[in-house]
């Protein structure tokens, strides 16, 4: 088992989650306000402080399959990330926000990137 964090991009709130070997569940870890924290700052903290070996990330696809403007977002963050160098996997999220959004105020990024986490590992096993 390797120590995976989860990306769930989005221009102003960044969500996090982490699975790693001493844990084993996949747990949702913080949600990151991009215009109150550095956000390349805080993707290192974390893949220093949990031992990242894989990071997995949320791939904005249209309905149709299409590619669209987040896309094109997502792709530029996973060039900025990649300087990590650690291998980075890209999982379909469409509807993963839609899951957890009752309609209140409260932000479930982190939630949504738990739901892509637990995407990948059951396409893995």
């Amino acid at each position: 088992m390797i120590n995976i964090l989860s990306i769930d991009y989005g221009e102003r709130f960044v969500g996090i989650a982490i699975r790693t070997v001493k844990t084993t569940i996949p747990i949702p870890l913080k949600v990151i306000d991009t215009k109150k924290e550095i956000l390349n700052k805080n993707i290192q903290e974390l893949i220093k402080e949990y031992e990242v070996n894989q990071i997995v990330i949320g791939y904005p696809i249209g309905l149709n399959y299409s590619e669209n403007r987040m896309t094109d977002l997502v792709n530029l963050f996973i060039q900025e990330i990649s300087k990590f160098n650690i291998p980075i996997h890209k999982i379909d999220e469409r509807l993963s926000s839609k899951l957890f959004n009752d309609g209140s105020k409260e932000r479930i990024d982190d939630l949504s990137a738990l739901e892509i986490l637990e995407s990948y590992i059951k396409q893995s096993d």
